[in-house]
């Protein structure tokens, strides 16, 4: 029976070690992705001109549950963007987004994302998401990881009808959507 119950507790600790050898590359992959995601927003940030430019401060508002919030304001508490202190608020509600230069939108809803896309054009605010078809559904910016790889699109005609001029650096790093020729 002693020998019987060594066994159990051999197996069960391997398929602990196991396990938490397949969770850590997983969690580790998943926080380094929210980690560049934080660096790559306040670097697309620099490469975009708005055309009203009156703020005190570079105002990002994340849209949803997304833990990317947490991540820019600890990334960007002493930091400047465009010359300006970075403020980081996170909301729930279209309604509370205010004015900010960029809206990160983490909405699950393809109709949800529209509406925040078309809150944020109307107000000349650049939209960036990471959700699959985010720059095909009128969003500026896309970020997403493909096998570890950043890949950004980018709806210039998105831009252009909000407003903004992105610049070529920006552009020449991603796949760029554009319905007219320039």
């Amino acid at each position: 029976m002693r020998d019987m119950w060594r066994l159990f507790r051999g197996l069960a600790a391997g398929v602990w070690l196991w396990g938490a050898a397949w969770h850590a590359p997983l969690s580790y992959a998943a926080n380094t992705q929210l980690q560049l995601k934080a660096v790559y927003l306040g670097r697309f940030a620099s490469y975009v001109q708005w055309p009203r430019q009156e703020a005190s401060a570079f105002d990002i508002t994340v849209l949803g549950a997304h833990p990317l919030g947490e991540q820019l304001a600890a990334l960007y508490a002493d930091k400047l963007i465009q010359g300006k202190p970075v403020h980081i608020r996170t909301v729930a509600r279209i309604e509370d987004i205010g004015t900010p230069q960029v809206l990160f939108v983490a909405l699950p809803t393809v109709a949800a994302r529209q509406a925040a896309i078309a809150y944020a054009q109307s107000h000349g605010i650049l939209s960036i998401g990471d959700a699959k078809g985010f720059a095909e559904q009128g969003g500026i910016i896309q970020i997403t990881f493909v096998e570890q790889n950043v890949q950004i699109k980018i709806n210039y005609d998105a831009a252009v009808k909000t407003g903004l001029h992105i610049g070529a650096p920006l552009l020449s790093i991603a796949t760029v959507l554009r319905r007219s020729q320039p």
